[in-house]
């Protein structure tokens, strides 16, 4: 029998991946689970020694992805590609949606009870997380200097030998980065968390709960981070449309 290159027969990844209940937006993969269900999955990924990655794709990642078709190609390679973003019912009203900070918070716990290690990889000038290099869209380190940065951080985690990766460098740097590495590092498996370390580590201010609830969590950052008002623009004006003539166009078929 054949094993992939992480030691998982290719059957067995197959069945863990096919047995999840899933969507397609915008021919991109979702799975429509649980924390619990995602939680199990983990832990079965660590039990058998399969190295997993962990994307959460929101409505402006998967408006890049249907402009980029190497990136929609790394997003469906995750082994779990958990739906982050209310937006996303727009497109599919029953679909689970987890948020990303939630998750990461509920792997944490999971990590201190499995007394897993963890390694924190991500932008600048936040406690508790390993500055890495400077990285241009494609994941690539900005210049010589970034690239030494990042044979020294990826020496850095090989030592280290950590359960679980997060990496924290941004959409869509850091599903790249990832896509790149992950078969060199000595990791158990790598989770792509966006923004979440600026909100658990107190960089940035959480929304308040009722926000949250009403679905303007995009509002709240848009009030703090002004300059984010392209992407912004993207997930909430863009993807609504791009999902209305995707409807349409299903429809004219």
């Amino acid at each position: 029998m054949i094993k992939n290159e992480y030691g998982l027969l290719n059957s067995q990844k197959m069945s863990l991946k096919s047995a999840r209940k899933h969507v397609n937006i915008l021919n991109v993969r979702l799975d429509s689970t649980s924390i619990e269900e995602v939680l199990n999955t983990i832990g079965d990924f660590r039990q058998s020694k399969h190295k997993f990655s962990l994307f959460t794709p929101n409505p402006e990642i998967l408006v890049e992805a249907e402009k980029n078709k190497n990136f929609q190609k790394i997003l469906n390679s995750a082994d779990l590609s958990i739906p982050d973003g209310i937006g996303l019912k727009i497109a599919e009203p029953s679909l689970k949606i987890i948020k990303g900070r939630e998750l990461f918070l509920k792997l944490l716990s999971l990590a201190r009870k499995k007394n897993w290690k963890v390694f924190f990889l991500g932008g600048m000038g936040i406690k508790n997380v390993t500055t890495g290099p400077a990285l241009d869209k494609n994941g690539e380190p900005s210049s010589e200097e970034d690239r030494k940065i990042e044979i020294e951080i990826i020496e850095k985690i090989n030592k280290l030998k950590p359960d679980i990766l997060f990496v924290g460098f941004g959409y869509p740097k850091q599903e790249r980065w990832i896509y790149k590495w992950l078969s060199k590092l000595e990791v158990g498996g790598a989770m792509a968390v966006g923004g979440t370390f600026d909100y658990v580590f107190g960089k940035a201010k959480l929304p308040p709960v009722w926000l949250e609830k009403a679905g303007l969590e995009w509002f709240w950052r848009l009030l703090n981070e002004p300059k984010r008002i392209f992407r912004i623009f993207n997930a909430v004006i863009i993807f609504p449309l791009k999902i209305l003539c995707s409807k349409l166009w299903q429809k004219r078929a």
